[in-house]
This record gives structure tokens, C-alpha cells and sequence, in this order.
């Protein structure tokens, strides 16, 4: 029975061909890792046979295939637009007010964040939380809490 340090012949992924590993561990018994004495590659022990490509399968004519599922499609971020659009339709006389966890805001409200700068109040999402359009993204941000 071979131990942790022995050699072990294997197939290495890397070289293509089996070669002699040194056995880096054992699992229940089982060796589980080795490393290749050629080319230093870590691998999952293999045995010393290559692992057996998928053919494909043979097509009846005539037969139904299954449709592949379509990807998800991506979503683009509009913010930046939606951003600029409000910023220029903004009235000049509109107060800006500097944001504060503790105040109170409600939708139409204009903020100065210190770090991520003019927003525009989109929703109030519960009394402690409101949804800002920013010039980057969309954030979820905390108002009304009096604890801190």
C-alpha cells in the first residue's frame, strides 16, 4: 500500500502522459492528490488512465432536440442618464440639502452626499430607508435614525 511521500504513477493533466508523482495526500485511505515529478503540477489523482472525452451523440433525423435555454439578457445601467435629465430640468430655487442619517427626506428631495454627491429622492422604501438616484447608481440609503 502506497503512503503520503511515495511514488505513484498517474496521468498529469498538464504533460499529457502518465509519469511518476509524488502522492501529496491521502483521502479514507485513498490517495487524492499528487504531484508531478516532471513538471511540479498539483492535480487530483487520476489512476493511470486519461479521463474518456464525451462523444457526441448519434442524431436521428427527423428527431426533436431540446432547445437551449436562453442567457439572461443584460441590464444597463441608466442611471447616469436618468441623473443628467434631472439635474438639468432641476429649478435653480431647489434647496439642496446635506444629507444626514438622522434627517427625514421624502421623493423630489434633492441631497448633497460627501461622497457620492448630488442625489434625487426616487422612493421612500419604509421610514428608515429611501432609494437615491446618484450620477453613477442607484443606492438604497438609511435617513430617519436617531440612535447614533
Amino acid at each position: 500500500m502506497a503512503s503520503v511521500g511515495d511514488n505513484i504513477d498517474a496521468y498529469c493533466l498538464k504533460c499529457k502522459l502518465i509519469l511518476s508523482h509524488v502522492i501529496m495526500y491521502k483521502v479514507d485511505g485513498v490517495v487524492n492528490r499528487v504531484k508531478c515529478k516532471t513538471c511540479g503540477a498539483e492535480h487530483k489523482y487520476r489512476g493511470t488512465m486519461p479521463a474518456i472525452k464525451k462523444t457526441a451523440a448519434v442524431r436521428t433525423p427527423g428527431a426533436i432536440r431540446a432547445k437551449k435555454p436562453v442567457a439572461a439578457k443584460v441590464t444597463v445601467n441608466d442611471a447616469p442618464l436618468k441623473w443628467a435629465l434631472k439635474s438639468r430640468d432641476m429649478a435653480p430655487s431647489k434647496p439642496i440639502k446635506n444629507y444626514s442619517i438622522k434627517e427625514t427626506y421624502k421623493v423630489n428631495d434633492v441631497i448633497n452626499h460627501p461622497v457620492f454627491g448630488v442625489g434625487f429622492v426616487e422612493k421612500t422604501i419604509w421610514d428608515k430607508s429611501i432609494s437615491v438616484l446618484f450620477n453613477d447608481s442607484v443606492r438604497l440609503m438609511a435617513m430617519n435614525i436617531n440612535e447614533c
